[in-house]
């Protein structure tokens, strides 16, 4: 996987907005087969041209790159659209300060305003309408930043952010990012989080100037004292599903073996981000959110990168760790730590070992996070009978490559709740691990089921791996309530649907 991260460029700074996933490094969204038709469907590029005949709503590119920027401390976030793009952000203030509290950051609203496109503008233009709510955030609230998300109308009807944001940046404060995160750009919808970063490289990204002391020799001691804090330091790139437990273990571990760990970007503060080139290291979570921003920084500042694999169960986390330690050459520090923490886990697991031993598995959601999951319960002794991805790319060919089950069942789709269900119905696994958004239908099934991520729960590192099984024995343990929701719910499918082969609604296509 480190090796395809080698393999891009990143230099697209120049443009206005980033280039589409499709564009820069091809991806998968729609498939039904085995995992070794995935992963040689991928390398062959076949996998990238597949299709839908009978396609659901997929996700918008507008709400991950709103997710991303909107964590930031003290800005405002104003949505160019029509209103109707605003209703996925209801309950964001909520989840924003849940976030904070968790981390211990003091309590912020989540304030966003949006421009209320309506058929007028649309003929007009909506660039007055921007510009009157740019020049309100910046008297009304202060803020460091002022992110501009564009939505889908203005970019088909060609309204110009970029040049307003040249022509307001000298009237305020505040400083002005335009993000490009039109939907129909893409059927990627990971592209939002390259949007999103396009916009925080080239607008927030400033490293600051340094002062000099008047004392004498001081501005030497401070640049020692700097040299070497930054040698040590890793930056991890945190995700939205990212719980503060995930941070605190992860942070640990780097700790335990000598080195400083700083988590970023989101929930940072604008000054965070101007330091950001600090570190020695910078280490992703997931590929799938931050190569564009971790290849960037290394152009920018020569910052080497680390993407592999995502540190959820007991296989993953030590390899991980390995690969860290070795950049920094303290192998024989992880290898202590990775004894310890391993015996200590797998007495911890024993127990919970016999409730989910021989119990079928089916995990659903982001690609690195459920084959890193799916790879975890295994080890436990489940039996694993498929997992879905909202997409797939090259970044995950090495953990494809490693399932031991060639033959394993894979279904990739962003949405897609129907094509899932008819799979989820035919595998009958005993317990679901998925998505926020698919667990409600998933109930409806009357299959026992608890979400991938949240923002109470701890799921990577060592224990994290330990709150997985738990919390999966703790569900298998007393099933009622999904049998309850099932016997009184209905699923909107009709009989005829479930009958079908859910391989047959994927048709070879071109991709655009």
């Amino acid at each position: 996987m480190g090796n395809y991260a080698d393999s891009l460029t990143y230099n697209y700074l120049g443009a206005d907005a980033p280039p589409t996933r499709e564009e820069r490094i091809g991806a998968c969204h729609a498939f039904c087969g085995s995992c070794g038709q995935l992963s040689g469907g991928i390398k062959s590029g076949c996998a990238q041209l597949q299709n839908r005949k009978f396609s659901q709503s997929g996700g918008c590119q507008l709400i991950l790159a709103v997710g991303i920027v909107s964590s930031f401390t003290n800005v405002v976030m104003i949505v160019h659209s029509p209103l109707g793009c605003c209703s996925g952000f209801v309950g964001s203030g909520g989840l924003r300060k849940t976030m904070r509290a968790s981390k211990g950051k003091p309590s912020e609203d989540f304030i966003w305003l949006h421009t209320n496109m309506d058929e007028l503008d649309v003929v007009q233009g909506g660039i007055d309408k921007l510009r009157k709510a740019v020049l309100y955030a910046e008297s009304e609230y202060h803020p460091d930043a002022i992110v501009i998300a564009n939505g889908c109308v203005p970019g088909i009807i060609g309204d110009n952010i970029d040049s307003l944001v040249t022509e307001l940046k000298d009237r305020t404060a505040a400083k002005i990012v335009p993000v490009h995160c039109e939907g129909f750009k893409s059927k990627y919808v990971a592209s939002g989080y390259d949007s999103a970063y396009h916009g925080v490289l080239k607008h927030l990204i400033d490293p600051p100037a340094k002062e000099n002391s008047a004392i004498p020799g001081a501005d030497d001691i401070r640049d020692i004292k700097d040299k070497y804090r930054i040698s040590r330091t890793v930056n991890i790139f945190n995700v939205g599903s990212n719980s503060n437990g995930d941070e605190v273990e992860l942070s640990r571990l780097l700790s335990a073996i000598g080195l400083i760990p700083k988590v970023l970007p989101l929930h940072a503060t604008i000054d965070d981000l101007a330091h950001i080139g600090e570190a020695a290291l910078n280490v992703s979570i997931c590929a799938t959110h931050d190569d564009y921003l971790l290849g960037h920084l290394k152009e920018r500042f020569g910052t080497d990168y680390l993407i592999d694999t995502l540190p959820i169960g007991i296989r993953n986390t030590n390899q991980w760790l390995r690969k860290i330690a070795e950049y920094f050459h303290l192998e024989e520090e992880a290898e202590k730590l990775i004894a310890f923490e391993t015996a200590e886990l797998k007495k911890a697991l024993e127990p919970l070992k016999a409730s989910l031993t021989g119990k079928k598995i089916f995990v659903g959601g982001g690609e690195t996070r459920i084959l890193t999951t799916a790879e975890f319960f295994r080890s436990l002794g489940m039996e694993l009978v498929g997992v879905k991805a909202h997409n797939v790319d090259r970044f995950v060919e090495d953990i494809l490559e490693d399932m031991e089950d060639l033959e394993l069942l894979v279904e990739v789709g962003a949405g897609q709740p129907a094509e899932e269900l008819n799979l989820l119905k035919k595998l009958k696994p005993d317990l679901y691990v998925g998505h926020l958004n698919a667990n409600g239908w998933v109930s409806k099934l009357g299959i026992p089921n608890f979400p991938l991520f949240g923002q109470t729960l701890n799921y990577m590192g060592y224990s994290g791996a330990f709150e997985l099984a738990r919390k999966a024995a703790k569900i298998l343990k007393n099933t009622n309530f999904v049998k309850n929701v099932s016997a009184n719910v209905s699923l909107p499918l009709a009989e005829s649907w479930y009958a079908k082969d859910p391989r047959e609604n994927i048709k070879e296509a071109v991709n655009y």
